[in-house]
């Protein structure tokens, strides 16, 4: 449930995509060919000139607010936040190597001291790169965001006791080859450090490392196919000297192709899990499909019989170049580290749906990347709506995880909604009952929340966006009893005072009910300029 999202002027939004918030981990995904060796030729590498996109950017704002604090618990007072926000946006894809990136520096500076002024990084930067022609390759990338400790408080749109900054640092080597036209080999290893700043005292939260092993070999079906999947998952916190999780597993996929696009398996295999000093074996058994009905359309399903019951990974996108839906739905273990690492929750990203609507306009992506900050820039779209949160605990945990989102393009109207519903419960093995009696810090919750915007293009240089975002935290279990509820309006106007410059006015309103802290409103008024340069 990520209030910071929804709590952040959307003119900020719009001038700096929000951080990605995490999700659970997500069964394994089945590695597929590509599509351009059905014809039975390996693929031929194509040499194209570099391209490379670079959009910085510069927002200015200043926000009377007539509650500075707000959700922390202290008594309301009024202030005036100055927010200086550089973004860079880059794009670059060259022969043998492929950066994007997105990073943002929020400077809060609060000019009656309510809060302490800060700078927050968000965003992330990531590489892809072929160190050996169609068959070595190295990945890594950078990602960094805020963090909410108490699910029960508000969110805030600057430095508050009840947030602290994680960074993941990660590194990939893999080796992957075309053994035949149809017969792929993979092995892979994905490293990343997570660490954590600005962080309370005694909140006893802190980083560690996240490591995934994958060999796999695929015999892609021409009418009969297999798979063979190993993989290693391991969990290791900076002051914990056993893994929170680690998770070793082999299966065996049969794949059977009912045509070109609709693709059917059975999977079986085994797996060992072990878990602070405790350990549990079992087998594997589920089935999987693909199915790709159009250009704009895709379903890959997997449900498997687990040690914790039955996981599922659902994931489907569909529409047109004018209505883009997205909608995922997961079951699965997980761990605090493992989500920051497996990234943005799949629901609430705007702009992945509009890359995916420029799809076949812009089959280049340097190009399209280019066209989506465009029409982003043009409509006032915000790049990301409300999605849910990743609380910390040192144990591991079982996510049940839903998310719709949708958006529609029209000539002078946009309208984008996200819906999303995480279950969150501590996950422990047989023989873990002293750990489960001792432990102090729960993470058994349930989020929800919607969110809808709507934008109207006035003039050919004149926007208005209204959004509204509802979220709720409800605990169980050790929770039981500890709640909230937040409601947050806003309504923009963007007006373009030049091809690189746009000006900005703006109201919020939001209300939260809480258990934890005093039910409180705000009311906040803002105007800046976005600069891109």
């Amino acid at each position: 449930m990520n209030y910071r999202r929804a709590t952040l002027p959307s003119a900020i939004l719009i001038a700096c995509a929000a951080a990605p918030v995490v999700h659970a981990q997500a069964l394994p995904a089945l590695p597929v060919l590509p599509a351009n060796t059905a014809s039975g030729a390996e693929p031929q590498a194509v040499e194209a000139p570099p391209t490379t996109y670079l959009a910085p950017s510069v927002a200015v704002l200043g926000m009377s607010t007539s509650n500075a604090n707000f959700g922390n618990g202290s008594p309301p007072r009024s202030d005036t936040i100055l927010n200086i926000v550089p973004r860079l946006v880059v794009a670059s894809d060259h022969a043998h190597w492929h950066l994007r990136g997105d990073f943002s520096l929020y400077g809060l500076y609060y000019l009656r001291g309510t809060l302490g002024n800060e700078i927050l990084p968000s965003g992330s930067v990531n590489l892809r790169s072929e160190l050996v022609d169609r068959f070595v390759y190295f990945d890594a990338g950078i990602q960094s965001q805020q963090n909410v400790i108490n699910p029960y408080v508000g969110q805030f749109s600057g430095p508050s006791s009840n947030q602290y900054t994680t960074t993941q640092y990660r590194v990939s080597p893999y080796i992957d080859r075309l053994i035949t036209p149809d017969l792929r080999f993979i092995a892979r290893s994905d490293d990343t450090w997570t660490k954590t700043n600005n962080i309370p005292i005694n909140t006893g939260i802190y980083g560690g490392r996240y490591t995934v092993q994958t060999v796999s070999l695929d015999q892609r079906p021409v009418r009969l196919g297999y798979t063979l999947l190993a993989r290693q998952t391991e969990t290791t916190y900076d002051n914990e000297a056993e893994a929170s999780l680690k998770e070793s597993s082999f299966r065996a996929i049969g794949n059977y192709a009912l045509s070109d696009r609709l693709i059917l398996g059975l999977i079986g295999g085994y797996e060992k899990v072990q878990a602070f000093l405790a350990s549990e074996s079992k087998p594997i058994y589920g089935v999987r499909g693909h199915w790709q009905p159009n250009a704009f359309g895709r379903v890959d399903a997997t449900l498997e019989h687990r040690y914790f019951g039955t996981g599922w990974n659902l994931q489907a996108v569909g529409g047109s170049p004018l209505l883009n839906l997205s909608a995922n739905w997961t079951r699965g273990p997980t761990t605090y580290l493992a989500a920051l690492a497996n990234g943005a929750n799949p629901g609430g990203n705007i702009a992945s749906l509009v890359d995916g609507m420029l799809l076949s306009q812009y089959p280049d992506p340097v190009s399209r990347a280019q066209a989506v900050q465009n029409l982003l820039n043009s409509s006032g779209l915000p790049a990301s709506l409300a999605t849910s949160n990743n609380f910390f605990t040192a144990s591991a945990n079982l996510q049940n995880a839903l998310s719709l989102t949708a958006l529609m393009l029209r000539e002078r109207n946009t309208y984008a909604l996200t819906l999303y519903r995480v279950k969150t419960e501590d996950l422990f093995l047989p023989g873990q009952a002293l750990l489960q009696a001792i432990q102090t810090l729960s993470t058994d919750n349930i989020q929800t929340g919607a969110a809808l915007n709507f934008g109207r293009r006035l003039t050919p240089i004149d926007n208005v966006n209204f959004t509204v975002v509802r979220a709720n935290n409800s605990g169980f279990g050790p929770n039981q009893g500890q709640s909230s509820r937040q409601t947050s309006f806003m309504i923009q106007l963007d007006h373009g005072f030049s091809p690189h410059t746009t000006g900005v006015i703006g109201l919020r309103r939001q209300f939260l009910v809480s258990t934890a802290v005093p039910n409180t409103n705000e009311s906040a008024i803002y105007i800046g300029a976005i600069h891109r340069f």
